[in-house]
């Protein structure tokens, strides 16, 4: 079983949700909606639902994926009317969508082992003809400065990360433990680790002609030590 399969409950969910401001949903977003060529946009991984109700709110028509039961019914109470669906990004291709952008954001890209990321691609590759990635993962962001670990509280969840990376695989394993102050919750996760070079090379071989890459969402150059990679990849 893939570690986010069970990663992602309530607590974990929790915390994320008050971690990300809405201001930077909405700083986000206006940077994706740049690159649709038409209002059908897929969401995958969704998550609670942050991008796809803030597209939805704009008039776009989103179809948001997930594997994590809690957050779909916290996105479906939210937002009733958009089209929710469990189900796994290993698995993409059977949900059958079709969009004119594809979005998968909030660092969930490399959630995958090596095949899986590529099988994925080529899903969103046939799904839609422009992909945008986030990916805080990236070498050239991850590996100049990775803390050791990370103490944080949102959403009335405290939240502490401790980090190791496996050079032999190229993965960061994130030892996370969430709690309430009467829940607690201990589980790993698991970052697949690739340059923005090997990422291009994974897009173009996945379908996509062309591959822009951006270090934040006000449009600057994606380069060493840059918070996040933004890559926007064109059939």
């Amino acid at each position: 079983m893939t570690w986010y399969t069970s990663f992602f409950t309530d607590l974990a969910n929790t915390f994320w949700r008050g971690a990300v401001q809405p201001s930077q949903t909405v700083a986000e977003i206006d940077f994706v909606v740049g690159f649709a060529d038409g209002t059908r946009v897929l969401d995958a991984p969704c998550g609670s639902g942050r991008h796809s109700i803030e597209l939805a709110r704009r008039g776009y028509t989103v179809t948001g994926v997930d594997i994590s039961t809690e957050a779909i019914e916290h996105a479906r109470a939210q937002a009733p009317a958009l089209d929710w669906r469990l189900g796994d990004i290993s698995s993409l291709a059977s949900q059958g969508v079709r969009a004119d952008l594809a979005l998968c954001m909030g660092n969930s890209f490399g959630y995958l082992d090596h095949s899986g990321s590529c099988r994925f691609l080529v899903d969103l590759a046939a799904a839609a003809p422009v992909l945008v990635i986030d990916y805080s993962c990236a070498a050239e962001s991850l590996l100049p400065s990775l803390p050791g670990s990370i103490e944080l509280s949102a959403g009335g969840v405290d939240m502490v990360a401790v980090n190791s990376y496996d050079v032999a695989s190229g993965r960061l394993l994130i030892d996370f433990t969430f709690s309430d102050g009467v829940r607690t919750q201990r589980s790993t996760a698991v970052q697949h680790v690739y340059t923005a070079g090997e990422l291009t090379r994974m897009l173009r071989a996945a379908g996509f002609a062309s591959v822009e890459l951006f270090g934040d969402t006000d449009g600057g150059a994606f380069k060493v030590g840059s918070h996040r990679l933004l890559a926007v990849a064109r059939r």
